[in-house]
C-alpha cells in the first residue's frame, strides 16, 4: 500500500480541527495577517545583487556558530536582528529550523512577535513543533502555550490551573516585583480581541505571567488558594493559545491533529471527540474501539 492510499484511509478514520465548525477564539482567531504581516521572501531578488553588508562582529565567526548564536535567540530579538539590513535577513533565513516553523506555521511566529512572548529561543519552538504530546498529559497536545512554549492539548490548556495565566497585579501581589523585575519571569502582552467560544471582547492589552514561574516566587504562599477560575469561559487562558501543527522529516512535513469520526458525537472524556491524533495514533485508537 503506498502512501497516498494510507493518507487516504487515516483521512476516512479522522478529521481535521477546522471540520468541527467551533470557534474558540484563541490566537488563530486574532487576524494576525493583517496584524502581523511577514516581509520574508520580498528582499530575496534584491539580495541576491546587493553588495555584501556587514553585521558587525558575527562577520567575524564561522557560519556554524554564527548559526548557533542565532538559534539561541528568542523569536521576536530574533525578529528584530533580521530588519538590521539584508545580510542580517540572509543569516536568519538560512537557518534551517527557522525556514521550517516560517513554511508550516507562519502563524506561530505572527502571534509570538505580536505578543512578544520572548523567554524561550528558537531552537527551543522548534524542538518543541517536533514533539506532539501535551506537556501534562500523555494525549496529543494541538495547541501552544505561548508564555512558555509548551504543547498542550484541549483539555489541559483550558482546565488545567498552570495554564491560567496571572495579570501582572497578581503577580506583583503575590511575589513582591517591582514591574520592571517582574518582566524578567515568562509572560506576553495579550492581543484585543474576542476569547473563549462565547466570544467574550478584551479591549485592551494585559501582560500574562506563567503562573508556575510566579508561583515558585511566592513568599507567602496565598498562590496556592484556589482562584476564581471559568475555565473553557475564562478569556485569559484562551489568549495565549494558538494551534500548532506537528513537524516530521527533519522540519520538511507537518502534520495537524485528527479527530475521530467514531468519536464526533461523544463528550465522555475518555473518547471526548476534543481528542486529536497524530495519523499513527488514529489508527492504534480506531483499532482498540474494534478490540472493545
Amino acid at each position: 500500500m503506498d502512501a497516498e492510499q494510507i493518507d487516504a484511509s487515516q483521512q476516512a478514520l479522522g478529521y481535521e480541527r477546522f471540520e468541527l465548525g467551533i470557534c474558540d477564539h484563541t490566537l488563530d482567531d486574532a487576524h494576525l495577517e493583517t496584524r502581523c504581516p511577514l516581509d520574508n521572501g520580498r528582499h530575496t531578488m534584491l539580495s541576491q545583487h546587493s553588495t555584501r553588508q556587514p553585521v558587525g562582529r558575527l562577520d567575524l565567526l564561522p557560519l556554524e556558530l554564527v548559526s548557533e548564536i542565532l538559534l539561541a535567540l528568542d523569536i521576536p530579538t530574533l525578529t528584530s536582528f533580521r530588519r538590521v539590513n539584508r545580510r542580517a535577513m540572509e543569516l536568519v533565513d538560512s537557518l534551517h529550523q527557522y525556514r521550517s516553523i516560517l513554511k508550516h506555521c507562519p502563524n506561530i511566529l505572527r502571534a509570538i512577535v505580536s505578543t512578544n512572548a520572548s523567554s524561550y529561543t528558537c531552537r527551543v519552538l522548534y524542538d518543541t513543533l517536533c514533539n506532539t504530546k501535551c506537556s501534562s498529559c500523555d494525549r496529543f497536545g494541538g495547541y501552544l502555550y505561548l508564555i512558555t512554549c509548551r504543547r498542550v492539548c484541549y483539555f489541559c490548556f483550558s482546565r488545567n490551573l498552570i495554564y491560567f495565566p496571572l495579570s501582572a497585579w497578581q503577580a506583583a501581589k503575590l511575589t513582591g516585583l517591582s514591574r520592571r523585575d517582574l518582566k524578567r519571569l515568562p509572560h506576553l502582552v495579550s492581543l484585543p480581541g474576542r476569547y473563549t467560544a462565547s466570544a467574550k471582547l478584551s479591549k485592551g492589552r494585559t501582560m500574562l505571567f506563567d503562573r508556575w514561574a510566579v508561583l515558585l516566587l511566592d513568599r507567602a504562599g496565598d498562590g496556592q488558594r484556589q482562584p476564581v477560575d471559568y475555565t473553557t469561559r475564562e478569556p485569559r487562558r484562551f489568549m495565549p493559545i494558538i494551534s500548532a501543527p506537528y513537524l516530521s522529516h527533519a522540519g520538511q512535513r507537518a502534520g495537524w491533529g485528527l479527530h475521530c469520526r467514531r468519536c464526533e458525537r461523544n463528550t465522555d472524556l475518555e473518547n471526548h471527540f476534543r481528542h486529536q491524533f497524530t495519523r499513527d495514533g488514529l489508527v492504534a485508537h480506531n483499532q482498540q474501539h474494534r478490540e472493545t
